[in-house]
């Protein structure tokens, strides 16, 4: 009987040793991917702000970093900024729209539907 619960202990510490560093692995390499996403993410909002509509982009891109933070009022303020400045292009009308509908979504406490539309106009500018 005590030989039985010898080796029965000596599967488990077995077991615990070979699926720990498995799970340390996988969980690296999720991380790496996710850690790519934000650089390639980063990467597209560079390149976006050097263009002709820096500004505009600089302003939705503070849009969406109050929407994150919970600040409403101040993403309203940054998007109607960037709105007015899209006026003069009716060659943008798109990116114009997605952020009214933006700042619709905020309105009815829609952050992911902001947020997205808020990332469409920003992607309309690039």
């Amino acid at each position: 009987m005590i030989n039985k619960l010898q080796n029965y202990r000596k599967v488990v510490l077995l077991s615990i040793v070979a699926i720990v560093p498995l799970l340390l692995i996988s969980n690296s390499v999720t991380s790496h991917g996710q850690t790519n996403n934000m650089t390639n993410a980063t990467n597209q909002t560079s390149a976006s702000a050097n263009g002709p509509n820096s500004e505009i982009v600089k302003l939705i891109d503070s849009g969406i970093s109050m929407i994150n933070s919970g600040d409403n009022n101040g993403a309203k303020k940054s998007l109607l900024q960037a709105e007015s400045g899209l006026e003069d292009k009716p060659d943008l009308s798109g990116a114009e729209k997605h952020i009214e509908a933006s700042l619709k979504a905020l309105k009815e406490n829609d952050k992911n539907g902001a947020l997205m539309h808020a990332e469409e106009a920003k992607k309309g500018l690039a």
